[in-house]
């Protein structure tokens, strides 16, 4: 006799196993295209053992696209020449090698398995005390302030360092969003001068003021999408074939609030791909699709599914049941109509879910496909004469 927790999970495979079958959307011969991108938080890759180790076990999965988080508000992970090594782990062990740059050995390392690279941008993100002069009173605890200039131009100039040095297949921007709404007196005094509203008293009343709520939305984007907007711009410009994707919530009032209009910037072509970020054991998979259809380029939807749970009162991350995450990943495939599906968590990725994936939605190896919102238009014949 089996247990019901072990019933539930054959079902599930079984469900999924017949999922499975439908293979991704655009095959040439025997070679199939899907994007399949892992993210990883932890810094897995810092040493080239284990770049090579991370390597291989994605590639295992069926994994063809990696997105490592270079910048989580405490320092880079690459030789910057804008900011300090990342403080968590690299710092220490910079001081020892004056050559040391696990970043640029892992895209070395990642081209050896046919693996993608988009290095993850926690755009806003602060989790070190560094760079004061970018926030203050009023301003976020853990983030630094949008609304000052100056932060725009050094982060964007941060992020356009990386993927100008490295030859990466795309950047992901995370953390596209205010974080808060700031209180600050700058802040106070240029919404009153952009909206002629008042900041404090709108803050408190957007929750039944549609008015309110929609001139903090659209302040906070002024800013937030500036960044959107120049690193798309040189993306576009300069390096047209790379991928420009973020993490967001599309549709989420909270972080609509703080100015990630995400849809609005794949509507407009700044976009390629929107991540959605969908992490719960049941993701609501009605509610997802209603989201896509509200998009002038579903294409740029994709759903981004986790493979933990949390447990107990610390909300401990554990990871999820292999056969449930080869489920989500399957139904996200079936969404998506041109970007493909992504996981998150690496280091949270066991071998359950390895063998799960790569027996299940990734039993057929391919190649990143991507629907950009922007093709370059072939140019104009010149030398032509008309007689």
């Amino acid at each position: 006799m089996i247990s019901r927790r072990r019933f539930l999970q054959l079902s599930a495979a079984v469900a999924a196993s017949t999922l499975c079958s439908i293979p991704p959307r655009l095959s040439y011969g025997q070679e199939l295209f899907e994007s399949r991108a892992i993210f990883d938080e932890s810094l897995s890759w810092i040493t080239e053992h284990s770049a090579h180790s991370l390597c291989q076990r994605i590639k295992q999965a069926g994994f063809n696209v990696l997105m490592p988080c270079v910048w989580h508000g405490r320092g880079t992970s690459w030789p910057s020449n804008l900011a300090p090594w990342d403080s968590y782990k690299l710092e220490e062990l910079a001081r020892w090698n004056s050559s040391f740059d696990p970043f640029g050995k892992l895209v070395e390392i990642a081209a050896q398995y046919q693996i993608e690279i988009h290095p993850w941008f926690s755009v806003m993100q602060r989790q070190r005390n560094f760079f004061p002069q970018f926030y203050g009173p009023g301003t976020p605890d853990e983030g630094f302030d949008v609304h000052r200039a100056d932060f725009r131009t050094f982060i964007t100039d941060l992020i356009l360092e990386c993927i100008s040095r490295y030859p990466v297949h795309g950047v992901n921007l995370d953390y596209i969003r205010s974080i808060t709404i700031c209180q600050s007196p700058s802040c106070v005094q240029e919404y009153r001068s952009l909206t002629d509203r008042n900041l404090m008293v709108d803050r408190l009343s957007y929750g039944v003021s549609t008015e309110a709520r929609e001139a903090i939305a659209d302040w906070n984007e002024r800013s937030v999408g500036d960044i959107v907007r120049r690193v798309s711009g040189h993306v576009r410009k300069h390096q047209p074939h790379m991928l420009v994707s973020m993490c967001g919530h599309p549709g989420h009032p909270n972080l609509y609030i703080q100015g990630q209009k995400s849809v609005k910037w794949s509507d407009e072509g700044l976009i390629d791909v929107i991540y959605d970020m969908r992490y719960p054991a049941e993701p609501n998979w009605d509610e997802i699709r209603a989201v896509q259809k509200t998009m002038k380029r579903p294409e740029a939807y994709a759903v981004l599914c986790g493979n933990y749970d949390v447990i107990g009162p610390q909300r401990t991350p554990i990871s999820s049941a292999g056969a449930r995450v080869a489920s989500h990943v399957t139904h996200g495939r079936q969404i998506a109509q041109g970007n493909g599906v992504g996981l998150y968590l690496y280091n949270l990725l066991n071998e359950d879910q390895i063998t799960a994936l790569s027996s299940g939605p990734f039993h057929l190896p391919a190649r990143p496909r991507w629907s950009r919102a922007f093709s370059r238009e072939p140019a104009s014949p010149t030398g032509l004469f008309v007689q």
